[in-house]
């Protein structure tokens, strides 16, 4: 009888993780296998590796001008994943807590913001009406909202299981809302404070349409918008190559901060555990 049911699962898990490999790591192996290719040699082979060379990471970073965007897409990202993890949390304790009026329904709200797609030209028209346009702290502003759902749902759960004995003591002590916040709650919901600044960072990392539509002035470019440089080809070289380069660079960082970050979430996990 066991056998029977361990027969499936065992070819259910090795399917889908023959469909993740297809799906997201041959596509990433494949950009970084061509960020190490001549332009001539992937005209020739576009499929097979050739002779690896690094000069395509010094003509990416130069041709894109990758340092002054790096800069800015961290502040840019850091910033907002800041305002919309605390956000966040302001919002979901007085739901979590039921301490406002129809919460339930401000719960079902948000988690179906959490599904509607990206909206481009109400979002242009409110940059311009608001001055947010071809600005940097209108282009955070703006970028706050992606990201503040799911922070929301996140913590509404941890929220929801924290004693509410707790609550009951610090009133009694005479600890404010913001101090019991900043004591009490902040360490036993940190990882979900962790995992929705890292979504809410990632969502503004990543975004291509946003520094299309509010971003006018090259010197407030963030990384996804210099590697536009890169589309096309011209005289016959393709420019895939570099682009892969520029890729890779882009996302060496994001990628070493979730390496660094899973260490931290698993610790901070016990943490919470101990102090529940």
């Amino acid at each position: 009888m066991t056998a029977r049911f361990l027969r499936p699962r065992l070819v259910s898990g090795i399917a889908m993780g023959l469909l993740i490999i297809i799906l997201f790591l041959l596509p990433v192996l494949y950009a970084v296998m061509i960020a190490f290719e001549t332009p001539h040699h992937f005209l020739l082979s576009p499929t097979t590796p050739g002779h690896p060379v690094l000069g395509n990471f010094g003509q990416a970073w130069n041709s894109a001008d990758l340092g002054p965007e790096l800069i800015n897409t961290v502040i840019y990202s850091v910033a907002a994943a800041f305002l919309s993890t605390l956000l966040g949390l302001l919002i979901a304790y007085p739901i979590g807590r039921r301490l406002i009026r129809g919460a339930s329904s401000l719960y079902a709200l948000l988690m179906i913001g959490l599904f509607l797609p990206f909206s481009v030209i109400p979002l242009y028209a409110e940059a311009r009406s608001l001055h947010l346009y071809d600005s940097r702290i209108g282009y955070i502003i703006l970028h706050v909202e992606p990201g503040m759902p799911l922070a929301v749902l996140l913590l509404v759960a941890f929220v929801s299981a924290i004693p509410v004995e707790l609550d009951e003591a610090a009133w009694m002590e005479g600890a404010g809302y913001l101090h019991y916040l900043w004591r009490v709650v902040i360490p036993l919901t940190r990882p979900a404070l962790i995992i929705a600044f890292l979504y809410g960072m990632l969502g503004v990392w990543n975004d291509i349409i946003g520094p299309l539509v509010l971003l006018a002035d090259s010197s407030l470019f963030p990384v996804t918008r210099g590697i536009f440089v890169f589309a096309g080809s011209t005289a016959g070289t393709s420019q895939l190559p570099y682009l892969g380069a520029a890729i890779v660079i882009v996302s060496l960082p994001v990628v070493v901060l979730f390496a660094a970050s899973q260490r931290q979430l698993i610790r901070a996990r016990f943490t919470g555990s101990v102090k529940g």
